[in-house]
């Protein structure tokens, strides 16, 4: 009796091993599993136990299905301040609360910049875990290359890990109504110049953070800087062209770019404490391109939350003035700042959240930097 239940449970045993050898094996069944992981430092952790499991996890199709359901997450940003001694400062606000695996991601890297010597620190850029810093000491300006996420590799040089680094500079001529763009590209160490081109253009947006609207989309340069277009320029044609804003679209407020991940375009425009997105997909530039994909309203969400301006009793306009700091990817979230705070909007859920109240210490907001996990994951490479 007592071998044949050894026999049974050596059966189903054999039968369990098969099955889950079946299951684990299948990669249509694994990208199943692997699409509730959640986390991408989950599927890198999964995509480290075999190559069957790492070609699931870094199948293309996989990741892109992947993105749209599980973006990648906000851990927080860098808010670059200027100070009443004329010197800019920068702080790391994790943005709270975090799920337990990403809280202690944000607790044990070097997200700081305070361990360098500067007497003006400012961050330029921020993407893919990777941070352009500004510092000024010894008299001069250095750029350098912050990794929160590889503290081993604090600050280096815009070059190597097979990435490309621009430089982009704009310059405009009121009296002649003329706009001069050259991009720069670092090639061996050195920057070397890879385009310049020249344009007429009229009505040039004069908000304070239009600069924060530049971005690079394939060989394309985005500029959000006038009232009535974007100006896009070629980078391997070195030529301008434009793409028409939509007519509902006034500048009364404030606006910002941001990319797709289809090479499209978001639009985030706030007016009257109304915010709206549109996304634009064409490729002809004109307005019948554009669709309104999103619109909420400011006002209520603050009321919700208790936010408002507690320095005047008067409802003037100039208090209800909303300005753009950042825009996610997809315009998936917004930062801005308004009734004295910084404010971050989860636009997917319309949630609002008060990350940073103005005080004397840091009352001049230079830029707001989002710092995000790295998209796409870098996955092991395995031995041969």
């Amino acid at each position: 009796m007592e071998a044949k239940r050894e026999i049974e449970k050596s059966t189903l045993v054999a039968a369990s091993t098969a099955m889950i050898l079946l299951v684990f094996g299948d990669c249509d069944l694994l990208g199943e599993i692997f699409i509730r992981l959640g986390f991408t430092t989950d599927l890198v952790r999964a995509a480290a136990a075999c190559r069957r499991w790492l070609w699931a996890a870094s199948d293309p199709t996989f990741l892109r299905r992947f993105r749209d359901i599980h973006p990648p997450r906000l851990l927080g940003f860098y808010l670059t301040t200027f100070k009443t001694n004329q010197r800019f400062s920068v702080d790391f606000i994790p943005l709270l609360p975090q799920p337990p695996e990403l809280a202690a991601v944000v607790r044990r890297e070097s997200f700081s910049l305070g361990s360098y010597v500067s007497r003006s620190t400012r961050v330029m850029d921020c993407r893919n875990g990777r941070v352009v810093v500004n510092l000024f000491r010894d008299g001069d300006f250095t750029y350098g290359e912050h990794s929160p996420l590889h503290p081993a590799r604090v600050l280096s040089k815009e070059c190597g890990n097979g990435l490309s680094y621009f430089w982009f500079e704009f310059d405009y001529s009121e009296v002649e109504e003329k706009a001069t763009a050259r991009v720069y590209k670092l090639q061996d160490d050195a920057w070397s110049m890879q385009t310049s081109a020249t344009t007429q253009i009229s009505g040039l947006y004069s908000s304070t953070l239009a600069a924060l609207s530049f971005f690079l989309v394939d060989d394309k340069i985005h500029m959000g800087i006038t009232v009535h277009n974007i100006l896009v320029l070629d980078l391997t044609s070195s030529t301008f062209s434009t793409i028409k804003y939509p007519d509902t679209v006034e500048f009364d407020g404030d606006i910002m770019l941001s990319r797709t991940n289809d090479s499209g375009i978001c639009l985030v425009h706030v007016s009257e404490l109304q915010l709206q997105v549109w996304l634009h997909k064409g490729c002809d530039g004109s307005m019948v391109d554009w669709l309104l994909v999103n619109s909420i309203c400011l006002r209520d969400l603050c009321t919700k939350m208790n936010i408002s301006n507690s320095t005047t009793e008067d409802d003037d306009d100039d208090d209800d003035d909303v300005f753009i700091h950042a825009v996610g990817d997809n315009a998936e979230f917004v930062f801005m700042q308004m009734y004295g705070c910084v404010l971050y909007l989860d636009v997917r859920h319309s949630a609002l959240q008060k990350v940073c109240s103005m005080t004397e210490r840091n009352a001049c907001v230079s830029s707001t930097h989002p710092f995000l996990m790295a998209w796409p994951p870098i996955f092991p490479a395995l031995e041969e």
